[in-house]
C-alpha cells in the first residue's frame, strides 16, 4: 500500500446484528448501552458547547424532532463557521429573517440549493440522504468525494438512494454518521431528527481519528469463505481494502493496530517463520501491534528476530525478565505516531496469562506482568512527552455479554482499572471473541480473529484542547463482496501461495462428513462447545496413541484451531487444525494421576473438556471439583478408577503433546508430576500417517460418538 493512496473501490459491511453467525453483535455503531458509569455528554450537548445547536428556550432543544432545512442549514453554518456571504445574493421567498444569513452562506459555499420556483422550503425535514449530502460537503469544502460506493449495496434497499446523492451517503457511512437500522435498510428518504443531525456535526467541530484493529491474525492472510452467506471473507488483501477506504475519507487520522497472535497458525505462516504476515502487515501500514502469547511459539529468538525485521513497531510493556526485575530490552514498551497534527501514544500489552499459554520453555525466565499500575505510569510518562492521546492495543480478552452488552475479563479489568483520563482506547486480543462498547468511559474492542472482523474506535477530538470529548466503539464485516482487495498485498498473498501450493494441496484422506471441535454433546447441553470430548479431538488422540503404541493418549481442546469440511482433506486443511508443531511425548503415569488429568476443567466453558483416546469415562458435571469422575477404564475394560478406587497394581503408558508435559499448559499441573517423558512424532505428521492409513484401506475419515465420554447429569 503506497503512501500516495490510490482511491480503492473498497467497502465495509456494517452490521454484526445481521449477520446469521453473530446473532447479537453490533457494528459500525455506537454501542446502544454502554458499560460504563462515567457519565458522557450527548451528541446534542456537544453541538450545544460548541455553539451550533440553539434551543427554544434555555432547556427545550427538541432532539426527538424532525430537523428542518433551515435548522441544519443554520447548525452547519454555526459549526463550520461558514463565510457571510452578501444577502442580497439570496432571492427565496420563503426565508424568515433569522434563516437568511444561514442559507446565503450555506448556498455560496454550494451545499445547498433551492427550488426552481424560487423558494427554499425552510420547514421542510430533512432526509438522511441529504443530511449526508450537507455534512459531506462542509467537510470535503463542496467538491464531490471520491469515495467507493460500493459500500451501499450492504443495505436491501441501496436501490432507492437517489443517484446524485450515492457518493455523500457512502462516504456519509463510512465516516460513521449514520448509525444502521436493525432492518438492514438505509431509509434514505426517511426524516432525520435534531439529535440525528447534531450527531452528524461531529465530523465538522472535530477532528477525528479511526482507529482500525486487527487480533488473534493466527497466519491467516489468505481470503476464507462463509458457507451461511456464500461470501469470500477475511484475509489480509481484504483488510488492505478497508485500510485505503479509511484513509480516502480520513487520510490524516487513520491508525492500524494489530492486538497479537499474528503469525502462528497456517501453512502460508509457519512455513516463514511468520514472514508473510509481517509482510502483509507492512503493506498495510500497521502503526503498531502488540505480543501474543502465541508470538512465541517459534521460539524466543525468531520472535526477538521478528520485531528487529519488521517495519511496524511490535510493543510488549509488561514482559519482565525475572533476573534483573526489569522490561526485556528486546521490545520497546509504547511508540508515540502523529496523526492530523495530534501526537498519539501506542501502549502495547501481553496477557498475564502468557505465563500458562505458551510452552513453558519458550518464556523461561520472563513474568508478564498487571497492566493497571503500568498503564498509569506509562501513561503519565507520554503526556509529559506530549502525547495527546493515550491508547493501549493488547492481548488483553474480552468478553461481551450479548443481552445486556457488559463487557467483561482482562479488558474490562484494564478500563475499570484505570479510569476515564489515562486511557482514551483499548484493543484487545486472545478470547477470539466480538466485543465493543464503552467501559468506563473508555472505548473498547476486540475484534473476533482470523480477520473475520476488523475493530473500529472512533475518537472525536477537540480542535484547541486536543482532548478526546466524543468517542465510540465497533466491529466491521469484511466480507470480499463488499471491498477490493488492495492489489500489492494481493500480489505478495500470491507470491507466498505458490511457494507452499504443492505441499498445501497434496490430499491425505477422504472427509465422510464435517468435522468438529464441538463437543458430541453441543446439541443437547445447552451449546457449550467445550464439554468433554468432539469429532477431531478423537481422532487426533487416536493418531496419537496409535504412533507412539500406548495405553492412553491426551491433547487440549485449544490445541485443536480449526473444522473441517467433507471432502478432500488436504495437508493444508491439516495444517490448519495442528499450527503449533507440538510433538508427541510419552511416559509413565499412575491411575491417580490419569483422573487428575481428566478432572481439570476448561477456564471457559467449567466443564473437563480434555480430548482423550483409550478410555472410556462416566462423569457428572453437578459433583464437586475432583469428585466428577465416578469410572475409569481402558477400551479393554482394564479399571482405573472404578467404585472409588485405583487400580493401584500397575501403571498407564500415556502420550501427550510437549506443551501440556510441562505441566503449565492450560492448567493440566498433573503432567508435570511426570518424570519420564520421550519425545515421540510431531502431532501432525502421526495425524497424517492415520489418515494416509485409512486412506490406503479405501476408507474415508468418518467420526462417530463412539461413547468413549459418558456425561451421566444429562442422562438423568
Amino acid at each position: 500500500m503506497k503512501k500516495t493512496l490510490k482511491t480503492r473501490l473498497t467497502a465495509l459491511a456494517l452490521v454484526t446484528v445481521l449477520t446469521s453467525s453473530f446473532g447479537s453483535s453490533l457494528a459500525f455503531a455506537e454501542t446502544s448501552v454502554p458499560a460504563t458509569s462515567v457519565k458522557l455528554k450527548s451528541d446534542m450537548q456537544l453541538a450545544i458547547d460548541n455553539g451550533a445547536v440553539e434551543g427554544y428556550g434555555d432547556t427545550d432543544y427538541r432532539g426527538a424532532n424532525a430537523a428542518t432545512r433551515a435548522e441544519v442549514v443554520t447548525m452547519i453554518n454555526r459549526a463550520a463557521k461558514l463565510k457571510d456571504a452578501d444577502l442580497g445574493s439570496v432571492t427565496f421567498t420563503d426565508l424568515a429573517s433569522w434563516q437568511k444569513q444561514a442559507v446565503a452562506n450555506a448556498v455560496a459555499a454550494k451545499l445547498i440549493s433551492g427550488f426552481a420556483d424560487g423558494t427554499f422550503h425552510p420547514n421542510a425535514p430533512v432526509t438522511r440522504q441529504e443530511l449526508a449530502e450537507l455534512v459531506v460537503k462542509t467537510v470535503t469544502g463542496g467538491q464531490l468525494p471520491k469515495v467507493n460506493e460500493n459500500v451501499l449495496n450492504y443495505f436491501k434497499d441501496n436501490s432507492l438512494i437517489a443517484k446524485e446523492s450515492r457518493p455523500y451517503v457512502a462516504y456519509a457511512v463510512i465516516s460513521g454518521i449514520f448509525a444502521p437500522t436493525l432492518d438492514g435498510n438505509f431509509n434514505p428518504t426517511a426524516e432525520v431528527t435534531r439529535d440525528e443531525a447534531a450527531k452528524a456535526l461531529k465530523p465538522i467541530l472535530f477532528k477525528v481519528v479511526d482507529i482500525l484493529t486487527t487480533n488473534d491474525i493466527h497466519g491467516k492472510i489468505e481470503v476464507g469463505f462463509d458457507k451461511k452467506r456464500n461470501q469470500g471473507q477475511g484475509g489480509m488483501e481484504t483488510l488492505g481494502g478497508i485500510v485505503n477506504d479509511f484513509r480516502a475519507v480520513n487520510p490524516k487520522g487513520t491508525v492500524v493496530v494489530d492486538g497479537g497472535d499474528a503469525w502462528q497458525g497456517t501453512l502460508i505462516s509457519n512455513t516463514t517463520n511468520g514472514q508473510s504476515v509481517i509482510d502483509t502487515m507492512a503493506e498495510v501500514e500497521y502503526d503498531a501491534a502488540a505480543i501474543g502469547n502465541h508470538e512465541f511459539d517459534f521460539g524466543r529468538d525468531v520472535l526477538i528476530n521478528n520485531i528487529k525485521n519488521a517495519k511496524f513497531p511490535i510493543l510488549g510493556a509488561n514482559i519482565i525478565e525475572d533476573k534483573t526485575g526489569k522490561r526485556v530490552d528486546w521490545t520497546q514498551p509504547y511508540v508515540i505516531v502523529e496523526k492530523d497534527g495530534l501526537k498519539i501514544g501506542i501502549i502495547g500489552f501481553a496477557t498475564p496469562q502468557t505465563t500458562t499459554t505458551t510452552k513453558s520453555t519458550n518464556i523461561e525466565g520472563l513474568s508478564f506482568t498487571d497492566p493497571i499500575p503500568l498503564a498509569k505510569d506509562l501513561s503519565a510518562e507520554l503526556r509529559a512527552k506530549g502525547a495527546d492521546i493515550i491508547m493501549v492495543t493488547s492481548h488483553l480478552p474480552g468478553e461481551q455479554n450479548q443481552k445486556s452488552q457488559e463487557i467483561m475479563s482482562e479488558l474490562a479489568d484494564l478500563a475499570n482499572g484505570t479510569g476515564n483520563g489515562t486511557l482514551d482506547a483499548i484493543v484487545g486480543g486472545h478470547s477470539h471473541m466480538r466485543v465493543s462498547g464503552i467501559v468506563n468511559g473508555i472505548p473498547v474492542v476486540e475484534a473476533q480473529s482470523w480477520l473475520y472482523a476488523v475493530g473500529h474506535i472512533q475518537l472525536f477530538v477537540d480542535k484547541n484542547t486536543k482532548k478526546v470529548v466524543s468517542s465510540n466503539a465497533s466491529l466491521l464485516e469484511t466480507y470480499t463482496n463488499l471491498t477490493t482487495a488492495d492489489e500489492e498485498v494481493q500480489k505478495t498473498v500470491k507470491d507466498y501461495q505458490s511457494k507452499i501450493s504443492v505441499k498445501a494441496n497434496e490430499v491425505e484422506v477422504v472427509v465422510a462428513e464435517p468435522q468438529t471441535r464441538k463437543s458430541f454433546r453441543f446439541a443437547t447441553n445447552g451449546g457449550v462447545d467445550r464439554d468433554g470430548t468432539s469429532q477431531l479431538g478423537n481422532s487426533i488422540t487416536d493418531a496419537m496413541r496409535a504412533s507412539e503404541k500406548s495405553d492412553i493418549a491426551f491433547t487440549n481442546i485449544g490445541g485443536i484451531r480449526a473444522d473441517l469440511d467433507k471432502g478432500d482433506l488436504t495437508y493444508g486443511k491439516m495444517f490448519e487444525v495442528l499450527p503449533f508443531g507440538n510433538y508427541n511425548v510419552t511416559g509413565t503415569m499412575t491411575a491417580e494421576q490419569v483422573k487428575k488429568a481428566l478432572e481439570v476443567t476448561d477456564k471457559y466453558s467449567k466443564l473437563p473438556a480434555i480430548q482423550f483416546s483409550g478410555l472410556k469415562v462416566e462423569w457428572d458435571a453437578t459433583k464437586p471439583d475432583g469428585q466428577r469422575y465416578s469410572k475409569i477404564t481402558l477400551v479393554d475394560g482394564t479399571p482405573v478408577y472404578v467404585d472409588g478406587k485405583f487400580n493401584t497394581s500397575r501403571t498407564f503408558k500415556v502420550t501427550t503433546n510437549d506443551f501440556m508435559a510441562t505441566g503449565s499448559g492450560d492448567g493440566f499441573t498433573v503432567f508435570g508430576e511426570v518424570k519420564d517423558w520421550k519425545d515421540g512424532a510431531i502431532m501432525l505428521d502421526a495425524w497424517v500417517s492415520y489418515a494416509n492409513s485409512l486412506k490406503a484401506a479405501g476408507k474415508t475419515l468418518s467420526v462417530q460418538d463412539d461413547g468413549r465420554d459418558v456425561r451421566l447429569d444429562l442422562k438423568k
